[in-house]
């Protein structure tokens, strides 16, 4: 198997200046910056207008990613029948209108939890064939040695939108409530359904075989990826990840609220503050990838999430600067989980079996965030709001003990892409 060279600052500076990078990219910014609004607005619309309880705030995190849960494993067989740029445009699109009657229910005075639920499962719903079309547009635009410098620039933007967006989210939250908050998020899908317009057409992806049923793809792209080495250490680590940090972060609101005594906008400002951590993250991917390899630099990034503890031992008198280390820790951790396990998969996979091994990885890690969100209300109403965040906190690092374990750790360097063999040899396990 050929191997990639290690991406360098100078290789994501080179991506930006592709047009058709910069369209996707700036998607993806923009809609990020939005949605990191709603991320705090919606749980405060629940708390603070609605008077909702730790558990069903808990129930709201749980409905936004139930979809990946539901949807995920024949998201990729049906994402493969359609043009993805467009499929891309009218989930934006559609995002933005479905938010937008949130204020709208609000000025009304008709604004209820089971509105809240309904809107943030349907917009989970769309993000789920949103996010495998964009994971399988990315190696159409940039080869696949540039991979990582392309994921690692897609995390700066992450990584600044998830920077301000809190902070934008509380200061707006505390001047036009919550509610009225979520617009925000409305337009900007808006506006990245306009720059997803602007990209030319994509090459279409190998159709599947007509005769191949639905079940047959699903199963295909599910073996492939429980059987690859390099793929179903980062599948199962990555659903522990998510489990954990959700268990967490569904019960954060009403935990710094209500335990903390802390206002909208100065838990938007540790969020914003604390995602430093996660621009850190994404710059440093080079550099560890170059001094440890690409499988040790995931699971120092996992190691890093353990950072967490701080957020659950955070004094009630000072909780600002336990908050903000621990959070900018898992941050990092993230980011760097996020560039180097992302580009591991896209490389190491055929281009045939792309969509649903993404649509696949997609089931098992964002599936795990709604009965990570679900545990997290379940601790908190067997032990209280602090010991469901402690045992959360210590349980999110925990999987870089079996990560180390497994194969990774001999992972150096990025795969080449497979040839034409390799891919069909693949493929054909897959199918078996």
């Amino acid at each position: 198997m050929s191997i990639q060279r290690i991406a360098t600052g100078s290789d994501r500076a080179s991506v930006w200046r592709d047009g058709r990078f910069r369209r996707l990219g700036g998607s993806v910014g923009i809609s990020l910056l939005g949605s990191e609004i709603t991320v705090l607005a919606l749980p405060l619309a629940a708390v603070t207008v609605l008077d909702a309880s730790a558990d069903q705030v808990a129930l709201l995190a749980a409905v936004g990613t139930a979809p990946f849960l539901l949807l995920g494993l024949p998201t990729g067989a049906w994402v493969d029948l359609w043009p993805r740029r467009a499929l891309m445009v009218r989930c934006d699109v559609v995002r933005g209108l479905l938010l937008a009657t949130v204020p709208l229910a609000h000025a009304l005075g008709v604004l209820t939890l089971t509105h809240l639920y309904v809107v943030t499962f349907a917009v989970g719903a769309l993000s789920v064939f949103f996010d495998v079309a964009a994971l399988s547009v990315l190696p159409a635009l940039v080869q696949r040695d540039r991979l990582s410098a392309a994921n690692g620039a897609l995390e700066a933007a992450r990584a600044g939108a998830q920077t301000s967006g809190p902070a934008a989210g509380g200061i707006l939250v505390q001047i036009l409530s919550a509610p009225v908050a979520v617009l925000v998020d409305a337009v900007s899908f808006l506006a990245s359904a306009l720059l997803l317009r602007g990209l030319p057409p994509l090459p279409a992806p190998p159709r599947p075989d007509r005769q191949t049923s639905m079940r047959r793809q699903v199963a295909e792209g599910l073996a492939y990826c429980l059987r690859s080495p390099m793929i179903r250490p980062l599948a199962l680590g990555g659903a522990w990840l998510n489990f954990w940090t959700h268990a967490l972060l569904a019960v954060f609101v009403p935990y710094a609220v209500r335990d903390l005594g802390l206002s909208a906008a100065v838990v938007g400002l540790v969020l914003a503050l604390s995602n430093v951590g996660y621009l850190l993250g994404s710059l440093v991917v080079p550099w560890l990838n170059a001094r440890l390899g690409v499988g040790p630099a995931i699971v120092a990034g996992v190691a890093l999430h353990g950072g967490l503890v701080a957020v659950a031992l955070a004094p009630g008198g000072t909780p600002l600067p336990w908050l903000i280390a621990g959070f900018g820790l898992q941050a990092m951790g993230a980011a760097i989980w996020n560039v180097d396990a992302v580009s591991l998969r896209q490389a190491a996979t055929p281009e045939a079996l792309l969509a649903r091994m993404n649509a696949t990885n997609r089931f098992l890690l964002w599936g795990a965030m709604p009965l990570g969100a679900a545990a997290g209300g379940l601790l908190t109403t067997v032990a209280g709001l602090p010991a469901a965040v402690l045992v959360a906190a210590v349980a999110v690092p925990c999987c870089a003990v079996p990560l180390r374990g497994s194969g990774l750790r001999r992972v150096r360097a990025m795969p080449g892409p497979a040839d034409e063999e390799t891919g069909s040899r693949e493929v054909a396990a897959a199918s078996s």
